[in-house]
């Protein structure tokens, strides 16, 4: 199990999104060719980033792949992998490269197979459980290429380390966050009605598993709060992102609401600050996209544990052929507190946070997964 650590230190300083929603297209491809210095053409529907390390490690070369079954510039999940990757590349002198799958989850598995049977890698990085049979299948056939697989388990594949973030943890914190939200007098945007909103990538069973733990959060601070889903149907649509959010704020009065969709939950943000209300970010720390509008995020540090198992695995000591569940007490996920989080909330609800935060940790408050 990994040790707690701020995921806020390890990512890049988000930038205020200053321009309107037009311009999310044009932010997803500036992120998808930061630091890139090739485009693939190992993958259909595919684009690559490549960077270089210098040094050895002492577990031998690694050169690494890391496939992102989507689109980079989410500002959130995979942003915060690759963070990780580039991270390693700096620290631990590994090779690196990125390839993204696009939107399409039709090219995945032939994207995927393509650059593990080119064997130019020798570690391949992917996550997700869209992923997971696709995966297993690879490392079956490609025995001698070890795999680092993250957000779900994989386990009993000799060449496959994997693990699941507790979501259901993380996201029972953004429920009770968001029920203390929705009954406070002192937050301008919150209304009289007891609603919050859950607006999801996909109805699978990773996203469910955030919804679950956010309803049993919101229950536990009062169990009058109701808890209204949408969902997406893929985790880059931005605009349908936003429709789904206003929607609950407008028509169901939910004054708060938790974009659990990668990409396509910007929207959600965009629309709660549009409308004066609040938001809870994803993944990574989403607070600077709209100050005093997203008002924290829960987070999956996907950035420390994919460093972590890379530093393991040059050290020689990746438990390969097993899985990890990592929750709060281990510092897999979270809620960002950052200054803007200091600032926006009002003091009653950061005690009471960090009063349910040191329950869950002690074991006092049992989390139910869907999972």
């Amino acid at each position: 199990m990994i040790k707690g650590e701020s995921i806020i230190m390890n990512m890049k300083k988000l930038s205020t999104l200053g321009v309107m929603f037009l311009s999310i297209a044009l932010i997803l491809a500036a992120c998808g060719t930061k630091n890139n210095e090739s485009k693939s053409s190992e993958s259909p529907a595919a684009s690559s980033t490549a960077s270089n390390g210098s040094g050895a490690t002492s577990g031998g070369e690694i050169n690494a792949l890391y496939y992102v079954n989507s689109t980079l510039g989410d500002k959130s999940f995979f942003d915060s992998a690759q963070a990780g990757m580039d991270r390693a590349v700096k620290e631990l002198g590994i090779k690196s490269k990125t390839v993204e799958g696009g939107a399409n989850s039709a090219d995945w598995a032939s994207g995927l197979e393509a650059v593990v049977a080119s064997k130019k890698y020798n570690v391949v990085v992917v996550g997700t459980s869209q992923m997971i049979d696709v995966t297993k299948d690879l490392a079956e056939r490609y025995p001698d290429i070890k795999f680092i697989f993250f957000d779900d388990l994989i386990e009993g594949v000799p060449n496959v380390y994997s693990m699941l973030y507790s979501q259901s943890e993380g996201s029972f914190l953004a429920g009770a966050f968001a029920a203390l939200v929705t009954t406070n007098t002192e937050l301008k945007g919150a209304n009289p009605d007891k609603v919050v909103g859950f607006v999801g990538g996909m109805d699978i069973p990773i996203i469910n598993d955030f919804k679950s733990g956010y309803e049993q959060g919101a229950a536990y601070v009062d169990k009058d709060v109701k808890v209204v889903t949408s969902y997406v149907g893929d985790f880059v649509n931005a605009p349908k992102g936003k429709e789904l959010g206003l929607a609950q704020i407008d028509s169901q009065k939910a004054d708060i609401v938790f974009g659990v969709a990668s990409a396509a939950g910007l929207g959600t943000l965009e629309g709660a600050n549009e409308r004066g209300v609040y938001s809870i970010g994803v993944d990574a720390n989403q607070n600077p996209l709209y100050p005093g509008s997203v008002l924290t995020s829960m987070l999956k540090n996907v950035d420390q544990s994919v460093f972590r198992a890379l530093e393991l695995l040059a050290k020689g000591e990746l438990p390969l052929g097993s899985g990890e569940v990592l929750g709060i007490k281990e510092g897999g996920v979270g809620l960002a507190k950052d200054d803007l989080y200091e600032k926006n909330v009002p003091q009653s609800i950061r005690d009471k946070m960090k009063e349910i935060e040191d329950k869950l940790a002690k074991g006092e408050i049992t989390v139910k997964s869907s999972l």
